[in-house]
């Protein structure tokens, strides 16, 4: 049962900012895509539509990222995400970035998310769900 998963990024020149440095807001796309990888490697589904139409996902309720060191374009990170609370509805995550440094990888961010696992109706309302089993036994 992993309770992490770790994926590997190099920054591209369009994620960067004016000043040369990886934009503050791709921390936060990073810990999505490290994220919906781990539920794919898992054969979870981020988002899904029940037979009867009620579409199932998981919103955020909470992310924050401390910034250590500057990423530039070109720099590779290893992003790992682990588990690190599990509630009847919702999920908590911490996530570590580290860029390799001549073969030794160095922590420059780290992270918070936290999700919930809701239904929405066609008008658009969420309600939160109790999380699918198989999401449960998958992720711990």
């Amino acid at each position: 049962m992993p309770s992490s998963f770790t994926i590997t990024r190099r920054v591209e020149f369009h994620e960067t900012d004016a000043a040369g440095l990886m934009h503050f807001s791709n921390f936060y796309r990073w810990m999505e895509v490290c994220e919906h990888e781990w539920f794919r490697t898992l054969g979870l589904a981020m988002m899904s539509t029940t037979p009867e139409g009620v579409r199932l996902g998981w919103p955020r309720r909470e992310a924050a990222c401390n910034f250590l060191r500057p990423l530039r374009c070109g720099d590779v990170v290893r992003i790992t995400g682990t588990v690190t609370e599990t509630g009847p509805s919702h999920l908590a995550y911490a996530f570590v970035f580290e860029k390799d440094r001549a073969g030794r990888w160095t922590e420059v961010a780290n992270g918070r998310m936290s999700t919930v696992h809701v239904s929405q109706d066609s008008a658009g309302r969420m309600e939160a769900m109790p999380m699918p089993e198989k999401t449960r036994a998958a992720l711990g």
